[in-house]
């Protein structure tokens, strides 16, 4: 008899480690390279193609760093009384310039007067009328004054190249006035589920029919991401139309990313159609959940084809699609942090493969500790939701025993709020 074509389920004692399967997927998703213009209010989470400097000094003036009182340095001495000639407000400058013996009520932020050489600060005088008596004399010149460019100098390098955009930097974007920036594109992330046993959640189940979750699970973790998502909703079940799919896919799209369809049964024609008309890098990985996981090239988007069982979508994506994304987009592709925590119960599994357990970690008054939560099927998907955290077992255990030290990689880590 022919020999079968490989598949996902295929048991291969030389399936991929988790750490050879990131390196060869990380090797091969190269950054993203062409850049678009973005105003400031799309620029959030971004990465910079080219780098900014300074326009402007900021601030582009003396300004005050706390209310009080603007005055020449030669006045500040203890017990001097000062005549009150006026005020300076952010936005609103004194016109003039202090002259001997005077003083100008100044506020945070306000333009420093000409002639003025310090503020003191309002609680440091006593003030009758339109006059002041200084209670602390023997200040120096510049005291409370911010000098002009002392936040940022103009001409001066605010960001590199491949800076990620958060917040501040759009703040002092905003500050020199840059209203549009230079963004490495968002990579195209096209993704389908495959199966006819799949129903839109709004409608009402049929006999041996399901909803389509894993779908729905893809897009929210994808919002968390600066991708542009296309969604092709469900495939059905044939060769042909599977193949439309991809082709499409493959032109319009960075990455792939379908779930089931990728091991060996006779429906699974995502198989057929990759080793037909794309590029497999590898079939299996030595992890559970997500053994029967694909990676290739079709088109000229990566392929990431993920197990059908929820728990796996969401373990396999967190574990090798995310490094991806972030590597594409020009974001940090880092290993998540990993915690040692206390075992609270025992853990078990079987040699062979890495384990992903769903657990609880929490912390007592000796430190963190972890529990089992929930079942530890790949289809049981509401586990996840009580989860906060995997305890990782290694490739060759049979498990832990309770009070062990175990290793834990916490959500937050791989599954970042939206």
């Amino acid at each position: 008899m022919p020999e079968a074509a490989p598949g996902c389920d295929d048991f291969d004692p030389s399936a991929k480690t988790l750490e050879q399967a990131r390196a060869a997927i990380l090797e091969a998703c190269r950054t993203i390279t062409q850049s678009e213009q973005v105003t400031l209010e799309e620029a959030l989470g971004r990465t910079l193609a080219q780098p900014i400097h300074a326009r402007i000094d900021v601030p582009p003036a003396a300004v005050s760093a706390m209310d009080g009182y603007a005055l020449r340095a030669a006045d500040a001495t203890d017990g001097a009384c000062l005549a009150l000639v006026g005020t300076s407000a952010a936005g609103h400058p004194w016109d003039g310039e202090l002259q001997p013996g005077q003083c100008l009520r100044i506020l945070t932020g306000a333009v420093v007067p000409a002639g003025a050489e310090l503020v003191i600060m309002q609680e440091q005088v006593q003030r009758d009328g339109e006059s002041i008596t200084l209670q602390n004399g023997g200040l120096t010149t510049g005291h409370n004054i911010r000098g002009p460019g002392s936040d940022t100098a103009a001409g001066s390098p605010l960001y590199a190249s491949g800076q990620r955009i958060g917040a501040a930097e759009i703040g002092v974007l905003a500050s020199q006035g840059i209203a549009r920036v230079s963004v490495l594109r968002r990579p195209r992330v096209a993704f389908f589920s495959t199966g006819d046993e799949l129903v839109p959640v709004d409608q009402p189940l049929g006999p041996g029919q399901i909803h389509d979750s894993n779908r729905h699970t893809l897009r929210a973790l994808l919002s968390a991401y600066p991708v542009e998502v296309l969604d092709y909703g469900v495939i059905r079940d044939t060769e042909a139309e599977v193949s439309r799919a991809l082709t499409r896919a493959g032109a319009d799209a960075d990455m792939i990313i379908t779930t089931g369809g990728v091991s060996v049964g006779d429906a699974d024609h995502v198989t057929r159609v990759l080793q037909a008309s794309g590029q497999v890098g590898f079939w299996k990985l030595a992890i559970k959940p997500g053994r029967p996981l694909a990676f290739g090239q079709f088109g000229r988007a990566h392929f990431f084809g993920l197990p059908g069982n929820p728990v796996a979508v969401m373990t396999t994506f967190a574990l090798l699609v995310r490094p991806a994304l972030l590597q594409l987009a020009g974001r940090d592709a880092t290993e998540p942090q990993t915690l040692n925590a206390r075992l609270l119960e025992d853990l078990y599994k079987t040699p062979g493969r890495k384990d992903f357990q769903r657990a609880l970690l929490e912390t007592d008054d000796r430190g963190w500790v972890v529990r089992a939560a929930g079942g530890q099927g790949s289809h049981q998907l509401r586990a996840m939701s009580e989860a906060n955290a995997y305890v990782v077992l290694p490739r060759e255990s049979s498990g832990a025993r309770a009070g062990d030290w175990v290793e834990v990689l916490p959500f937050r880590e791989i599954f970042p709020e939206v």
